[in-house]
């Protein structure tokens, strides 16, 4: 089934309170209307397109970190000129 044409807040409030709904636990049911409302379909479209978004910001502090450490590394403990094929100061 191809993607509704949905505004980009209709996705990012629908996601918003799936993610409601998993830190409260579903007995929590301020929002449980609100939710029940949307069509299944879309709710778990939303659910796919919140874990992407979860896992790529997952991805890119992932690299950040990684590349944060290796300056860090490089900082303290310089290769020598030999291994990185820059000349030594």
């Amino acid at each position: 089934m191809a993607s509704p044409d949905l505004p980009i807040w209709v996705w990012n409030l629908i996601i918003a309170i799936q993610r409601h709904e998993e830190l409260h636990g579903r007995t929590d049911t301020c929002l449980g209307g609100v939710l029940f409302a949307v069509p299944d379909e879309i709710r778990s479209q939303a659910e796919a397109i919140g874990t992407y978004i979860q896992k790529a910001h997952g991805n890119e502090l992932a690299d950040k970190a990684a590349k944060t450490w290796d300056d860090l590394m490089a900082a303290f403990f310089p290769k020598p000129a030999d291994e990185s094929g820059e000349a030594a100061d």
